[in-house]
């Protein structure tokens, strides 16, 4: 009987084995199935990370982009479409073993965001104020990931970006008021010499002293930075509102810094007012610093900057400024000319008369070999539209003889608010208006009297300004 039994079970051994291996199998294979499943979801997710570092790779390039590119440049560039407005780059980032790459677009707008702008229009004189950038990566092609970004934009000038440049340290007597341009950016620099002003004063930008000090009393107002070479004095009720630094002094007196102060010498926390962080005794990089340009009586790149060399010899007056005033007053309106250039090759003085007034139909550049004189009322009134642009110049020397070159601005000389106005001259500019006008002012020295008041507007002159980019504020970032 048993052995009838163990007969009857041969063969279950086998059966177990092979029940066993089977199932061994469908979990070997349910494992493999995973790990591939795993493997491709690896994948997928290297791939998609790739194609997210792709698209900010497309942002990055982008604010380098708008860092470097001059507005002109950006209307020729290949990748704008003059039918969207819109402006394209596309670029292979190396990351192997697959390639990923980005393609992104520019949507650009007008000051206050909802007016788009055609690339193809883009120049020194139009150029947007907000940039919407969408970046999309890939890899081999999928999958595709898009970031977002949205930046305000402020445009870098060539040349010179202040609002007052004075080679010497300037004279400063009353009290006077510096607007900015697009927020705190009404900046001063004093190439040599130091800085003192000694009565109430208010700049809406920085103030950069590369070769000299700073004293400032008599609630002086910085709504910007203050940065010195050597020492730096703020007396109390005096207040810097950004950022004070010394590169080589000490930061010392009874007034107030609401952001950081930072010295390579001593900063007097005990007296000063402080309201950020005070480092002292640190290694400091230099003052920024601007060159004194040299705007000489070459009219090659105002022709080519569509301004007309205008033929006055003709006009009435003893001298050649007489003449160009009369031109400007009398022939202007009927010459056809929309831009004009006047060159005074004469050691003339431009004397507007009392009340006289002037229509400023277009952009007025004005070269001239001796210096300009506005101390009595005059007026000048640019037509209704656009901005136009009015150039003082006193053409570039390297002496300065006698008061051949200088230019005085006198009370209630008038500029009304479709012109911009630049006084340059390679001597001295005295400054004692009362009436406020927007522009720059460039001069060897320069004096202020009581109640001045400008805002700082950047006036391109050709072949010396423009705008070589823009900086970036960044409003958001996302995917």
């Amino acid at each position: 009987m048993f052995e009838r039994l163990r007969a009857e079970e041969r063969g279950v051994a086998m059966i177990i084995s092979i029940a066993v291996a089977f199932i061994v199998l469908l979990l070997s294979t349910v494992v493999v199935a995973q790990s591939i499943h795993s493997l491709e979801s690896s994948g997928y997710d290297r791939e998609r990370l790739l194609s997210v570092n792709a698209a900010e790779a497309g942002t990055n390039h982008w604010y380098a982009f708008l860092e470097t590119t001059p507005p002109g440049t950006m209307a020729a560039n290949a990748g704008c479409d003059a039918g969207t407005g819109k402006l394209t780059i596309s670029d292979v980032v190396q990351s192997g073993p697959s390639p990923a790459a980005f393609t992104s677009i520019g949507t650009f707008y007008a000051a206050g965001g909802s007016t788009e702008m055609n690339c193809s229009t883009f120049s020194d004189t139009n150029y947007p104020s907000f940039a919407k950038v969408e970046s999309t990566g890939t890899i081999n092609g999928s999958p595709n990931r898009t970031i977002e970004t949205y930046v305000r934009l402020t445009p870098n000038y060539g040349g010179f970006g202040a609002a007052i440049l004075a080679v010497n340290g300037p004279d400063f007597q009353g009290n006077f008021t510096v607007n900015g341009n697009t927020g705190n950016d009404g900046d001063i620099y004093v190439l040599n010499g130091n800085l003192n002003i000694q009565n109430a004063m208010t700049v809406y930008g920085n103030l950069y002293v590369p070769f000299g000090s700073a004293l400032l009393r008599n609630g002086a107002i910085v709504k910007g930075n203050l940065w010195t070479r050597d020492d730096m004095d703020l007396e109390n009720p005096s207040t810097v509102e950004g950022a004070s630094l010394s590169s080589e002094g000490d930061i010392v007196g009874s007034g107030f810094i609401n952001d950081d102060a930072t010295a390579a010498g001593n900063v007097d926390s005990a007296t000063l007012t402080i309201g950020g962080v005070v480092t002292e005794f640190v290694t400091m990089p230099d003052v920024p610093t601007q060159s004194f340009p040299q705007i000489t009586s070459s009219t090659a790149s105002w022709i080519t900057s569509g301004y007309t060399l205008v033929d006055y010899s003709a006009n009435a007056g003893a001298t050649k400024c007489a003449k160009a005033r009369d031109w400007i007053k009398n022939t202007w309106a009927s010459s056809g000319i929309t831009n004009a250039l006047i060159r005074i090759d004469e050691t003339c003085t431009f004397t507007p008369p009392n009340n006289e007034t002037y229509t400023i139909r277009g952009h007025l550049g004005i070269l001239s070999d001796g210096g300009f004189n506005f101390s009595q009322r005059s007026t000048w009134n640019g037509t209704s539209g656009s901005i136009k642009h009015l150039h003082f110049i006193s053409v570039y020397s390297a002496t300065c003889s006698s008061t051949t070159k200088d230019i005085t601005v006198g009370n209630n000389t008038s500029f009304n608010s479709f012109t911009q106005v630049s006084f340059y001259t390679p001597c001295k500019a005295t400054l004692n208006n009362q009436n406020a006008f927007a522009g720059q002012v460039l001069a060897k020295d320069v004096t202020i009297g009581n109640n001045f008041k400008m805002s700082y507007k950047p006036v391109l002159v050709p072949g010396i300004t423009g705008v070589t980019g823009f900086k970036q504020d960044i409003s958001y970032i996302h995917e």
